[in-house]
């Protein structure tokens, strides 16, 4: 019933009930006890059945209120015993039909997230800790863990990767943390901390995402660059090759030639000459890439295999006016292909020295740190740094801005290590420029 018929209806059961008080209290007056008694009846019957229909209305509306404060949308309300157009009812109706598409939508989103390749935690900030409201599944695959609600207990199992976000009070951050998960191999991982407020409520959004997963969706898009770059190549090539020949022949199919025909001819012929070597000379390149031998490891001895390098490039270094550093005061031995790794050497060395060549200050630096499981060999130079918009390309291949450069040393180097199971970066802040080769023991 919609609440004015409700009200209407009490309202005449009270004046019925109300007139039977009033008839037994003038029967009473006159001494007729049969009617008072009839009378007291009706008023009985007629109490009842007015507490019964308040408290009939009170269950319905107390049962839809209860419902609503506990999100509980299981009721199996008896719609004939009200009409179907009571506004409560409706309002019921309305509210569980938002709750489940709400509830499809979130099923939605979590399906979603779990299908990511990235780690996703969403947390919820109360009085004495952050309550986990969402862990997608591969946050749960990355370290091993079962799903938790509390981020107390998550910090039982990763106290690294909590205390990241402690120190920084939550604040928002990107940044980078490495770590090893059951003795396995130490990796490292992009953090990122976003946060939103939602109905007077913090919520603190975390995604995690493997470095390698990031290089690895970046690989598709350098190996096209690459390919770029070889089409170029050998269109440039080919293109002036199969002109001139093409003119040569014309020269040949007429019957006299003078001897300005002749130099041209011999022109035709050393430009394509020149072009076929540069164009062997790049396949030859391109196959030093590709065809990388596999290490062939001994014992070697950093320290000595610097020294000679040093000692090879000692006069350009002199000449140059290049202060070279490295510490001599130690050995270090790395299980590695001497020759390979000698290469690597040079490349950076040589990079180092085209760097510094044309600053006034000239220092070529090689520090050598061993750390837990990790060995670095780190050469910094005094050089301007790297445009940060060419950063990135530093490692592709054929790829340089040096006027008569190949562009294969850096690709190369890193080629060479990655054989190794090592990595090879570049990395520029705090006024030091440097390029990393980690060694993995």
């Amino acid at each position: 019933m919609k609440p004015l018929k409700i009200i209407v209806s009490i309202t005449l059961r009270c004046f019925v009930l109300l007139l039977l008080l009033t008839a037994t209290a003038y029967f009473a007056f006159k001494n007729y006890w049969f009617s008072v008694t009839f009378l007291l009846s009706l008023v009985i019957m007629s109490l009842g059945e007015l507490i019964y229909l308040v408290r009939l209305h009170l269950l319905y509306y107390q049962k839809i209120i209860v419902s609503l404060l506990h999100d509980d949308f299981s009721l199996d309300l008896n719609e004939s015993q009200f009409k179907s157009n009571d506004e409560t009812l409706k309002l019921y109706k309305k509210i569980k039909a938002e709750k489940q598409l709400n509830d499809s939508k979130e099923i939605l989103y979590h399906q979603l997230l779990n299908a990511t390749s990235s780690g996703f935690l969403i947390l919820k900030r109360t009085e004495d800790d952050r309550k986990i409201i969402f862990m997608n599944k591969h946050f749960q695959s990355i370290f091993n863990i079962p799903k938790s609600t509390s981020w107390k207990y998550l910090k039982k199992f990763i106290p690294k990767f909590c205390e990241t976000f402690e120190e920084s009070d939550f604040q928002e951050i990107k940044s980078t943390f490495t770590i090893e998960i059951q003795g396995e191999e130490r990796q490292t991982y992009i953090i990122q901390n976003s946060k939103t407020a939602i109905a007077n409520q913090t919520y603190d959004i975390i995604i995690l995402d493997s470095i390698q997963r990031v290089i690895d969706s970046t690989e598709k898009e350098a190996w096209m660059n690459v390919m770029k770059v070889i089409a170029h190549e050998i269109i440039n090539s080919l293109t002036p090759i199969a002109s001139l020949a093409s003119t040569t022949k014309l020269y040949f199919e007429t019957n006299e030639l003078t001897n300005d025909d002749y130099d041209d001819i011999r022109l035709s012929l050393d430009t394509i000459i020149n072009r076929s070597i540069h164009l062997q000379k790049f396949v030859d390149q391109y196959r030093q890439l590709t065809m990388l031998p596999d290490p062939v490891k001994t014992k070697v001895n950093i320290q000595k295999l610097i020294r000679e390098v040093h000692h090879a490039f000692r006069h350009e270094l002199e000449e140059k006016n290049i202060n070279f550093v490295y510490d001599t005061s130690q050995v270090t031995i790395v299980n590695a292909d001497r020759v390979q790794l000698e290469q690597v050497v040079i490349n950076l060395l040589k990079n180092a020295i085209f760097s510094v060549a044309r600053e006034n200050i000239r220092v070529i630096r090689v520090d050598i740190k061993q750390q837990t499981n990790r060995l670095q060999i780190i050469f910094e130079d005094s050089g301007t740094f790297i445009d940060d918009a060419i950063v990135s390309k530093i490692f592709l291949p054929f790829y340089t801005t040096r006027k008569n450069g190949v562009g294969i040393g850096l690709t190369l180097s890193k080629n060479i290590v990655e054989a190794h199971n090592g990595y090879l970066y570049y990395k520029q802040s705090n006024n030091k420029k440097q390029f990393v080769i980690v060694f993995k023991s």
